[in-house]
């Protein structure tokens, strides 16, 4: 029977086991002769794979043009393309090419889920339990800001897949990510996918979906500016909107948010800030993983309400906390 990738060419035979095998979450490609890979809840195996500085550079190249992120060869790639961040359907590659990777072009591949799971589904393999069910559906029907928060691989993006498509089918849903990653079986959606290369960032993608007509504006991810964007959204008559931030803990996501707004703007201070994110009343679910044997689980760890913003102090709300 013919590959599914006998198409494309010879640079991904390398790996074509890896990425054949559905078990296999992410494969990793460290430089020449250095493959790993890693199925979900498993620790990183190293693979007996040879592949050399030439397969790899072809292998970006390939992935690139795939992507219609066009370059050509190590000699008159452009600046812009040392780092290369893109897709191919069913999955997501990160890319870095000599001078930014200095022993060799390296790779990053991330399989995409072809399917989201149900909020159900989270509640029957324990990720949450049936208090924390009720309270997402809740949530999610009265309109509160949720940020879901957890280290890499914690099942964030997967998670807010889950909670989306329980939003009311006749709601306009507009999504912002810079890989499009989430899930959705909700009928009206439009999908915006950044292009920092030529200049459509996650704000400049928020001031135009603002005018996309949205009853809920999701953001796939914050990681800097865009969460000025995001504050923004949820107080100017567009609540229930969703994203996921790289975080510790539920009160480390608060920080991380703070911070980032603080960065983008500067004309306000600390308190000026906390206030803002005290008017949204945000909902933040963090999300752990734990150790099982050899395996690794992920469950909500943390879920905690903000209420508002007074004397120099959130009211806050813990839900659960697992210690």
């Amino acid at each position: 029977m013919e590959s599914k990738f006998e198409a494309i060419n010879d640079f991904l035979k390398p790996i074509e086991r890896l990425m054949l095998d559905e078990s296999v979450n992410e494969i990793m490609i460290n430089g020449p002769f250095d493959v790993w890979s890693r199925k979900f809840g498993s620790e990183c195996e190293k693979c007996k794979i040879s592949i050399d500085e030439d397969q790899i550079r072809g292998l970006i190249i390939l992935l690139a043009s795939a992507s219609k992120k066009i370059i050509t060869n190590e000699n008159t790639v452009r600046e812009n393309y040392q780092i290369i961040s893109a897709s191919i359907p069913g999955y997501r590659f990160e890319a870095w090419n000599t001078p930014v990777s200095p022993f060799g072009p390296s790779v990053t591949i991330r399989r995409i889920p072809k399917e989201s799971l149900t909020l159900e589904q989270f509640l029957s393999n324990g990720t949450i339990s049936e208090v924390v069910y009720k309270k997402l559906i809740e949530y999610i029907n009265t309109k509160r800001n949720i940020v879901i928060c957890g280290s890499t691989g914690s099942g964030k993006t997967t998670f807010c897949s889950a909670l989306i498509n329980r939003i009311d089918r006749n709601e306009r849903l507009i999504v912002i990510e810079n890989i499009q990653e989430i899930k959705i079986n909700l009928p009206n959606v439009l999908y915006l996918q950044t292009d920092e290369e030529q200049g459509y960032s996650v704000d400049r993608l928020l001031i135009s979906a603002l005018r996309g007509l949205p009853d809920r504006i999701i953001i796939g991810e914050l990681r800097g500016y865009e969460a000025s964007g995001f504050l923004k959204t949820a107080n100017t008559g567009h609540p229930g909107s969703m994203t996921t931030i790289h975080a510790n803990s539920a009160f480390d996501a608060i920080q991380r948010l703070e911070e980032m707004i603080c960065m983008s703007e500067k004309t306000l201070n600390t308190n000026n800030v906390k206030q803002r994110i005290g008017n949204i009343m945000p909902i933040f679910i963090y999300l752990k993983i734990f150790k099982k044997g050899k395996d690794k689980i992920s469950k909500i760890n943390e879920l905690i309400e903000v209420e508002n913003f007074t004397n120099k102090n959130y009211s806050i709300k813990e839900i659960i906390k697992i210690k």
